[in-house]
């Protein structure tokens, strides 16, 4: 099993080991109050209207699983409190446009691609394939984690690429598992952030408690306010299709339905034998820069716990919602990744172009497998057997035919 202790880079040490001296002395430093934080979040914007209250109860659970649950050193608690922090800013800012630009929420989206599945089962290379349409605009991270500008100069952009540069001195191994820029296309799970029914905060943190709570939500009330920020993020591009992805969408299905109807909807699968345990590796380097020590044990086996409920949770809306999807399998996606995207156009009766074809093999050639490292990784390194994790994604499993597929 891995380590329960991952290296931090020096100054990082030095910076926990002051900060730490410092909250020794009960000091209201960081404090994961929900008065505190939204204070924060108030000065940075000069707004004080975070609309519906429902976010509550999500904003709660996490600021409790932060302190309790989650063994951040300084380092780490000083990130999930700016964290939390930035989705309020995102909150109000929604809440303000909805007062000031009330006409943009009546206008219709061009119905989106959305790309789910479970995580680590090929979402990132269909969604930066098809982001290299020209008629599509995939939201680039700066842009998805911080939807509205904050003022002028808009600093968006240089915000992100300093946030990255700080993980990924923390976290050296991050490019071979899951690459990403401050100009790449990112998943949406970000947009839900700020209705704090969101995986978000699972991602980059062991807030265990919160993740408890999350699983046994209605996600209604979170899609809702996504649509409102699909809205925003349309009116910024207006010709251009939107281009999501997020494995967060995949136990939801039935929510976005139901608010989204007419959204273009692609799940990707892949056996979860291995997928969970890329999920885990990735997730050790996350959680590992954030905490004093971390129980990769009991974190692969929430990680387990909450791809059963996404699973099953899919499983219904599909059986509840048949034909409204187009599935993708990683082994077919890995052989012939552009037969596969054409075969999307074609379920989608979307227009294929001889720029896009260019584009996408130009994507494809710059961009080989194993590009930025090889990622290894295997159940026993989280406690794990392969045997238990087929026995509990059997139904998945024997329902979209993966059990003889990698």
């Amino acid at each position: 099993m891995l380590s329960a202790r991952t290296t931090i880079p020096f100054p990082f040490r030095l910076l926990n080991g002051v900060g730490h001296s410092l909250l020794a002395l009960k000091l209201p430093l960081l404090r994961f109050d929900e008065a505190a934080v939204c204070r924060a979040a108030g000065r940075r914007t000069g707004l004080s209207d975070f609309g519906d209250p429902y976010y509550r109860q999500g904003l709660l659970r996490v600021l409790e699983s932060a302190e309790r649950d989650a063994n951040l050193h300084f380092t780490g608690r000083l990130g999930i409190y700016m964290l939390i922090v930035s989705q309020l800013v995102n909150r109000l800012r929604l809440v303000e446009a909805r007062h000031k630009t009330p006409e943009l929420f009546d206008r219709p989206l061009i119905p989106p691609i959305i790309i789910m599945g479970l995580p680590r089962s090929g979402t990132t290379l269909l969604h930066r394939l098809l982001a290299a349409d020209p008629a599509h605009r995939a939201v680039p991270a700066w842009e998805i984690s911080q939807p509205f500008p904050g003022g002028a100069p808009d600093r968006r952009r240089q915000n992100t690429e300093r946030q990255m540069k700080i993980n990924h001195r923390l976290a050296r191994d991050l490019d071979h598992k899951h690459y990403i820029r401050a100009d790449t296309p990112e998943e949406c799970i970000a947009l839900l952030g700020a209705t704090f029914i969101s995986l978000l905060f699972w991602v980059f943190a062991p807030v265990y408690g919160y993740l408890e709570w999350y699983n046994a939500q209605d996600r209604r009330p979170a899609y809702r306010e996504y649509r409102q920020l699909l809205q925003v993020l349309q009116a910024a591009d207006p010709a251009r299709r939107l281009t999501l992805k997020s494995p967060a969408h995949t136990g939801a299905l039935a929510a976005l339905r139901q608010i989204l109807p007419d959204a273009l909807i692609i799940q990707t699968h892949r056996d979860p034998i291995p997928l969970i345990s890329s999920l885990n590796s990735l997730f050790y380097s996350f959680h590992g820069v954030v905490t004093r020590e971390l129980d990769v044990r009991r974190m692969a086996e929430a990680n387990v716990r909450l791809l059963e409920n996404e699973a099953a949770l899919n499983l219904a809306a599909r059986q509840a919602n048949p034909g409204a999807v187009c599935d993708v399998y990683y082994d077919h996606l890995l052989a012939d990744p552009i037969g596969v995207v054409h075969t999307i156009y074609d379920h989608f009766s979307l227009a294929w172009t001889e720029e896009y074809e260019q584009q996408l093999r130009a994507y494809l050639a710059e961009n080989p497998q194993g590009k930025h490292g090889r990622h290894r990784y295997s159940a026993a390194d989280f406690g794990l057997n392969d045997q238990d994790i087929a026995r509990r994604f059997s139904a998945y499993r024997e329902n979209f035919g993966l059990a003889n597929r990698a």
